[in-house]
Order: C-alpha cells, then structure tokens, then sequence
C-alpha cells in the first residue's frame, strides 16, 4: 500500500482541482512560466544578545503552468502551480561576546498564485500592458541547511502567504498563443518560522517570461 505524507495528500488535491478547471472552464488560458526570483529574508530575535540579519540575497527560480480564467474582456483570474525554489541566509553575533556565525538552508515551495490580471487595449500591433495584484499560498515541502553545521533554525511552518502586485507586457502570436515578460513582487505576510526566539519572513522580486496556449 502507497503511504503519501498529509503535505503531499495536499498537494494533489490541489493538482486534481486545477486539472479540473482547466478542462471545463470556458475561456481559460493555459501556459507555462519559468522566474528568476532573489529571495530577501526578514530576521528577528527576541533574544537580547543575539543580533540576526540578513547575510546575502541569492537569484534562484520559480517556475510551472498557469492558468488564466477570462471573466470580461480583459480581465483574467490568474491562478497556477509552480514550483518555487528559495534560499534562507542569515548572520548571527552574539552582542555579549562578539562570535558570529553565518547559516543558509534552502526551502523548496509549491506555490499557488491567486490574482488578477488586468489588461489594456491594445497598444500596438496584438500587444498589451498586464497589471496583476493578488496573493499567493505557498506550501513548504522541502527543506535543509546547506552546510553540516547548519542548526540554529530547528523547524519552519508548512504554510506561508505574500501580497502579490506585478506588471508585464504581452504579445500575442498567432491565433492563441502569445508571450509575455513582466516584473513582481511578493511581499511575505506569515512568520514561518516556529524555531523559539526567530521570526522570519520571506521577500521575492523575480522577472516573468512565459508563455500562453
């Protein structure tokens, strides 16, 4: 008998449901997306003798199929599921005698963005400018320290959400297909960090390229 861990149990719901949507749902468009992405980490201690900042912002990537579900002209509800690849770097003194030490762990994501997307007219020959707000839920399934020695954070929470706001350009090619590239920004709204003492919240700035059938 399979046994699936309850985060994966999860995940393929989600899976089924938007493979559901995409096949019934009229007027949606499917594609696929790849984002270079850099991760900005927010570190807090409650802890008086320990200072944690921020040590490095490292380029990784988001990428996997979207779906935009048409409304009115226009206007799309944008949804997807992506893969998201993301890294932890933080530098930790001790204010009391001066040691320091620098950790980095890597947290793999899947990632469900729920947004708008907004279009204008045309402003050029099939091409349009895309504004897109919203918000994301994103479900940890993997992660560790890089190196061996990589132990202050013990544990981190399954769920995060970030405001999501992003702007593009598309062309359109052909009948139905068209391509786009865009900027956005997710600014982390949960603390997921359940080590005592840290709080920690997530930042990604990351460039759009993709493609619609």
């Amino acid at each position: 008998m399979l046994y699936f861990h309850p985060r994966m149990k999860i995940l393929i719901v989600i899976t089924i449901i938007f493979c559901q949507l995409s096949v019934f749902a009229q007027g949606v468009k499917i594609g696929i997306k790849a984002s270079p992405t850099i991760t900005f980490n927010r570190w807090e201690s409650s802890s008086d003798s320990i200072n944690i900042t921020n040590s490095r912002d490292d380029t990784l990537v988001t990428f996997g199929l979207i779906g935009d579900f048409e409304f009115k002209d226009n206007y799309f509800f944008s949804t997807g599921l992506l893969y998201s690849l993301r890294k932890l770097s933080f530098a930790a003194e001790n204010i009391n005698t001066g040691e320091s030490d620098a950790e980095q762990y890597t947290l793999e994501y899947i990632e469900i963005p729920l947004t708008l997307k907004l279009y204008t007219n045309n402003i050029g020959v099939d091409s349009k400018i895309y504004v897109q707000p919203g918000f994301t839920l994103d479900f940890l399934v993997n992660w560790k320290g890089i190196n061996k020695n990589d132990t202050r954070i013990t544990d981190l929470g399954f769920f995060d959400s970030s405001f999501y706001i992003g702007a593009g350009f598309d062309k359109k090619l052909g009948v139905t297909n068209s391509f786009f590239v865009g900027l956005f920004f997710q600014r982390g709204l949960v603390d997921i960090s359940t080590t005592p003492g840290i709080s920690l919240k997530n930042d990604l700035l990351g460039i759009d390229l993709g493609f619609r059938f």
